[in-house]
């Protein structure tokens, strides 16, 4: 009964969807706007955010939600039920309790910076997995470039999209920007296709994603890349830096903080153990070979016609140590 309920009240032209299409039009520009096309058939959207074809698309919190829930992950009923709220919590206080455990993301922090001076002046970003704001992206969002994209809306997203099939035309961005998201999708390699598909000639991506680090957000976790996988992943984008973003230190906080989690069942003593240990990831970066026994590793690379041939991942992963935008720590 509540399903139908908020069925209703997204799909009939009430005085309720208006408002709701006037606030998402006031949040979005006409040139995005028009930008948008349908998850199931590519084709261009009305102005209500309907498929000539494919018909209606559901507005929740204000945002159009463009996911093609037949081929998602996300059940359409249950999406609905909850009014779009994000299936995992997502406490202000666990980010926080991270960030003191890890540190800020200080690749991710640089390279927003270098981004920035990428940009062209009226330049946009696309931000996949935006519903919160990443450790060390929050320069993206001060100056005001980021389009944000999610499974669930939020005061940072623009719109309700999965990245298997971004919602865009082709060459829409001049940046994409994917952390901490690619071990959450079901087809990572499809993902990076969209993200080559939807940036402009030599558009940058920016992608930190995690190697040695164990489950979280329980069924909606998938995938682990080491620093060679994350670079073959990527293998359409010409390299400008790679490398770790947290060494054997980070790893060995993260292990015995599961290990506690996993011996007692208790998520509470394994945060306690961890804070415990903090002190490790001073240990990040010490050894030559940190990528191997890194908690994720980044990649920052332009879009690029020539893919890297198969061969050229072991050389790869032979030259970083030699490279200096290979080894150096994040």
């Amino acid at each position: 009964m509540v399903a139908f309920a908020v069925e209703k009240r997204l799909c009939d032209p009430s005085s309720a969807l208006r408002r709701e299409q006037a606030e998402t039009d006031s949040s979005m520009d006409l040139t995005l706007k028009s930008a948008l096309r349908c998850p199931r058939c590519a084709g261009p959207l009305r102005a209500d955010f309907a498929c000539h074809g494919c018909g209606p698309y559901p507005i929740v919190q204000g945002q159009p939600v463009l996911i093609d829930f037949s081929t998602s992950i996300l059940d359409r009923e249950l999406f609905l039920e909850r009014d779009g709220a994000s299936p995992i919590s997502r406490p202000q206080r666990m980010r926080q309790l991270l960030e003191w455990l890890y540190g800020v993301n200080k690749a991710a922090r640089r390279f927003a910076d270098e981004l920035l001076t990428r940009l062209p002046a009226d330049g946009r970003v696309l931000v996949i997995g935006g519903g919160t704001i990443g450790s060390g992206a929050q320069a993206l969002y001060d100056a005001g470039v980021v389009v944000g994209l999610d499974i669930y809306p939020s005061p940072h997203t623009t719109l309700v999209a999965d990245a298997h099939k971004i919602p865009f035309e082709d060459e829409t961005f001049d940046a994409v920007w994917i952390q901490a998201v690619l071990e959450h999708v079901l087809a990572p390699e499809q993902v990076v296709q969209e993200i080559h598909r939807v940036l402009k000639p030599r558009g940058h991506v920016f992608a930190d994603t995690p190697f040695l680090q164990h489950v979280h957000e329980g069924a909606y976790d998938f995938t682990r890349f080491t620093m060679s996988g994350h670079r073959w992943l990527f293998r359409n984008f010409t390299l400008i830096e790679a490398g770790a973003t947290g060494g054997a230190g980070s790893t060995l906080t993260w292990a015995l903080k599961y290990f506690a989690r996993a011996m007692t069942g208790n998520d509470k003593l394994g945060s306690v153990v961890g804070l415990a240990f903090w002190w490790l990831r001073l240990f990040d970066g010490a050894s030559r070979t940190h990528e191997d026994a890194a908690s994720g590793t980044y990649f920052f690379g332009q879009k690029s016609s020539r893919p890297l041939a198969a061969r050229e991942v072991v050389e790869f992963y032979n030259g970083r140590a030699n490279s200096p935008s290979l080894s150096g720590q994040a």
